[in-house]
């Protein structure tokens, strides 16, 4: 079936001022782009002068957290290809070599002589990759993190509901760019995979655990159900076609790399939507006063007996313990408009 919809190639300097999809756009010029994103949104949700700071100020340098690098590069050679992740990711094999180690390699594999022995380690590590042609990436992984990498990878792709959810026809990493007919604003998404159906959406994610009860709880910790809602929005907008379920594929980042497959319901997809809007709004009332406030103009009291409505959960005078039984529920509450 002929898709209805186009998509366009990125070239340097476009405009982006009207709904589109754009495959190949870097990364970079992606979250440089003045349109409202899933992160940006969640961001505003959480602390508006958070949001003022990262995306506005200018003074924001992003640093990229160490948990995320996995995940990262499982997610590029899963959903992109090892040619795209050879392109982006190396590993050094002399890495882990001691001095003496090198020394020896150079002479007995290259010819050197002794002479090398007063080069540094750094020095005779640039000579054995020139001498074997290897050239440094962006991103190096050692050994332990390569094999974890090949490793998720592989049995990933060894499940059978993964690999069928990610063997559809369609494209990794396309920029999609809208503006939303009720707000007026522009808004923009970076779905993982998009089937060039748009009915069966798949997102990947690497979790600690993918155990229903411990995910679930990420889920809503991470506003999975808003970057669903946002991505449903975003495809619709661009193709006119409405996406039927989008469900996240869940995988361990410990052996054996446990997958498992959730979908969303249209109750979390609908808070998710209210949840955009109540963003956006706040975003707008921002905007226009010049005022990017913090979580609470009030001073909050921390006390049991009169539990602030800001604080969640209940609590157990003689046992000592605070816990939040209908935790879930409370933080899907929130975000109504």
């Amino acid at each position: 079936m002929k898709r209805s919809y186009k998509i366009l190639n990125y070239k340097e300097g476009m405009k982006i001022d009207k709904n589109c999809i754009i495959r190949n756009m870097p990364s970079e010029v992606y979250h440089s782009l003045p349109a409202l994103s899933n992160s940006g949104l969640k961001t505003l949700i959480d602390c508006p002068a958070k949001y003022y700071y990262k995306y506005l100020s200018g003074e924001y340098e992003p640093k990229e957290r160490p948990s995320f690098k996995i995940g990262k590069a499982v997610h590029c050679y899963l959903l992109e290809g090892r040619k795209k992740f050879e392109q982006t990711y190396w590993h050094n094999p002399y890495n882990e070599l001691t001095k003496p180690e090198l020394i020896d390699l150079l002479k007995t594999k290259h010819g050197y002589d002794d002479s090398i022995k007063k080069y540094l380690v750094v020095d005779l590590m640039q000579i054995l990759l020139d001498e074997n042609g290897i050239t440094p990436k962006e991103i190096h992984l050692n050994k332990s993190e390569l094999n974890q990498v090949v490793c998720m990878t592989k049995t990933a792709k060894n499940d059978t509901k993964t690999k069928n959810a990610l063997s559809q026809k369609g494209e990794s990493e396309l920029s999609i760019f809208w503006k939303d007919e009720k707000t007026g604003v522009m808004l923009k998404c970076r779905p993982d995979f998009m089937p060039y159906d748009c009915l069966n959406v798949p997102d990947y994610k690497t979790t600690e655990s993918a155990n229903p009860r411990n995910f679930y709880k990420k889920f809503i910790e991470y506003g999975y159900h808003i970057q669903a809602a946002m991505y449903r929005m975003g495809i619709k907008a661009v193709t006119g076609i409405e996406v039927q379920n989008f469900f996240f594929i869940a995988q361990e980042k410990e052996p054996p790399y446990i997958t498992q497959i959730y979908l969303n319901c249209d109750e979390l997809l609908t808070y998710g939507e209210k949840a955009i809007y109540n963003a956006i709004e706040k975003y707008k009332e921002c905007e226009e006063k010049g005022l990017w406030g913090g979580y609470s103009d009030k001073i909050i009291e921390l006390s049991l007996d009169l539990p602030p409505e800001d604080l969640l959960g209940s609590y157990d005078k003689e046992q000592g313990i605070c816990f939040a039984p209908k935790w879930i529920d409370s933080e899907l509450i929130k975000y109504e408009v």
